[in-house]
């Protein structure tokens, strides 16, 4: 059996299996006896035996058409559904979000607006993985991802930047350190302050290390940590440093828990936002979850 079975008959062969009548058979399908009865010669010409035999007046089934009948039913159920599913691409577009993050954005950005997607798509498949995001063309060149929300990447001919946010990054300290009374603090004090660094990706580092060592500022680093709530955290309880982004730290600020230190006339600035391949313009579904994330960045600012 080397040529391909054609639903039409498929679809002749599993009404015939239930009303044992071609002219039956016929009626149901809209078409006529003679159409039902060439299509089941071809058939069974096809896959090279008897499939039907004849019971007085009933048409009935032969072993082997037993043993068809149930991968035609397979057959053609299996075609109803991607009929389903390819009408719910054209209508949505797609089916799936598949997204990357960089962690510092998750609790800020991604899940209040993953929270207002799914209200809107609920049969949405959601997948999120959690990344430093060092190679965000990579991840979406191997079909990795559809949407990387991330710092702003080098330029790419082949990536769009969607800008959401951009914002300095703060030193700061608990309302109790030592440092938090002083007007100024010089150099040599903030290199002794032990500093918890928030972990980007490798881009994202090079700069901020680039501006330090631009301004003579050392660092006594006693750790990185993706998780901002985690540094925020062990920054309100334990007497250590951390350089945080405006809008994680802006309601500590605001309520003095933390006190920025300061840090000169020109401080380090970061840009974040959603990329995407160049290749494809965003569908209906990743158009507004990029709307869900503009609305966030609203709210926190």
């Amino acid at each position: 059996m080397n040529e391909s079975l054609d639903s039409r008959q498929l679809e002749a062969f599993v009404v015939l299996s239930k009303t044992g009548s071609y002219t039956e058979a016929a009626k149901h399908l809209f078409v006529t006896h003679s159409a039902v009865s060439h299509s089941m010669k071809a058939l069974e010409s096809q896959v090279g035996c008897r499939l039907l035999s004849k019971l007085r007046k009933k048409t009935i089934l032969t072993e082997a058409g037993e043993a068809f009948l149930h991968h035609a039913r397979r057959a053609l159920e299996e075609m109803r559904q991607a009929r389903i599913t390819v009408a719910d691409l054209n209508k949505w577009g797609s089916r799936r979000l598949r997204l990357v993050a960089e962690p510092a954005l998750s609790s800020a950005i991604l899940t209040p607006a993953l929270l207002k997607f799914h209200r809107e798509f609920p049969q949405f498949l959601i997948h999120v993985e959690m990344n430093g995001c060092d190679d965000p063309g990579g991840l979406l060149e191997n079909n990795r991802a559809d949407l990387v929300l991330a710092e702003k990447p080098p330029d790419d001919d082949c990536m769009t930047f969607i800008s959401l946010l951009a914002d300095r990054f703060y030193f700061v300290v608990n309302a109790g350190h030592p440092l938090a009374a002083c007007n100024t603090v010089t150099r040599n004090e903030l290199a002794k302050q032990p500093c918890l660094r928030l972990r980007t990706s490798s881009h994202g580092r090079k700069r901020l290390d680039d501006f330090l060592s631009q301004r003579g500022i050392g660092l006594s680093r006693i750790g990185e940590i993706e998780s901002v709530d985690t540094i925020k955290e062990m920054v309100k309880q334990l007497p250590v440093m951390s350089i945080l982004p405006g809008w994680a730290v802006a309601t500590e600020l605001k309520n003095r828990t933390f006190i920025a230190l300061p840090s000169g006339r020109k401080p380090f600035e970061q840009t974040w936002g959603i990329i995407h391949s160049t290749a494809r313009p965003l569908n209906h579904a990743e158009a507004t979850f990029v709307k869900f994330c503009r609305q966030q960045v609203a709210e926190l600012s």
